[in-house]
């Protein structure tokens, strides 16, 4: 590694690492990024493989530029877990510009005692020239990463549009308000609502239970067109009142509440 690369790649790890420390959230993201996903593995693809030789081809370095950063990560990470570090924004960003800084070390060191090496009357008799890939290796090497590489887009395509759909699915609740006051029969006003109630899942039906399993009443909900729905019962107050919501004729609640007795 040159010192001009060297300095430019020390650099960018620097301003990124202060981006992601104290910048506001449109430096720190893209500096975290280029943490994450490119400078590690820049540095380390320079600090394992000299520049120029031709056994490591312009798609293998691209490939290895995101791997090698996501090992430094999960390496850094277990190792700093391992030795009872906090996992947070400083650590991470210290793991990453630590290996990028010290394999930008080992690069320009390696550099350095190659070209000393290969200077005239250092006994090395010049640098060896290495043949040209022939199109059998470049078939045979490159093919392999171009699939792979097809196949982790593919399966990052699938894992954001199942984030997605994870993300957008409705989750069914039941929620109810405090009671209120106690009435001259001895019961409680009672708020209960409902969300996420899909019209295909039904019917639904909501049952209250006394604190002895004994059935108070029953209820049949119809949500509205958004899937809610709000009611008022009447409940006991010196009992602790289950409300267990089924679904579509289940044997088994699905969502249950529990309702304490008035102290």
């Amino acid at each position: 590694m040159n010192p001009v690369r060297a300095g430019v790649l020390a650099g960018l790890t620097v301003v990124a690492g202060l981006a992601v420390e104290f910048g506001p959230l449109a430096l720190s993201v893209p500096g975290g990024l280029m943490l994450a996903f490119v400078l590690p593995g820049l540095a380390i693809n320079d600090a394992l493989f000299r520049r120029g030789r031709r056994d490591i081809g312009m798609v293998e370095r691209i490939i290895l530029v995101p791997s090698l950063s996501l090992a430094v990560l999960v390496l850094g990470g277990l190792l700093l877990w391992a030795l009872g570090g906090n996992l947070n924004r400083t650590s991470w960003m210290l793991v990453c510009a630590v290996s990028t800084l010290a394999s930008i070390g080992v690069a320009v060191y390696r550099t350095h005692t190659a070209v000393a090496a290969s200077a005239p009357g250092a006994g090395g008799g010049g640098e060896r020239r290495i043949p040209a890939i022939s199109r059998q290796r470049l078939i045979r090497d490159v093919l392999p990463l171009a699939l792979a590489g097809v196949l982790l887009a593919g399966v990052g395509v699938w894992s954001f549009t199942d984030s997605q759909q994870t993300y957008d699915l409705e989750v069914t609740s039941l929620s109810a308000a405090p009671p209120g006051p106690v009435d001259a029969a001895g019961n409680r006003s009672l708020q209960v609502s409902a969300a996420g109630l899909g019209a295909a899942a039904g019917p639904y039906t909501m049952v209250l239970t006394g604190t002895s399993g004994e059935e108070l009443s029953r209820h049949d909900i119809t949500p509205d067109t958004d899937g809610d729905w709000t009611g008022r019962l009447t409940v006991p107050a010196d009992e602790r009142v289950t409300v267990n919501l089924f679904r579509g004729g289940d044997p088994a609640a699905f969502r249950t509440l529990i309702i304490a007795a008035a102290s």
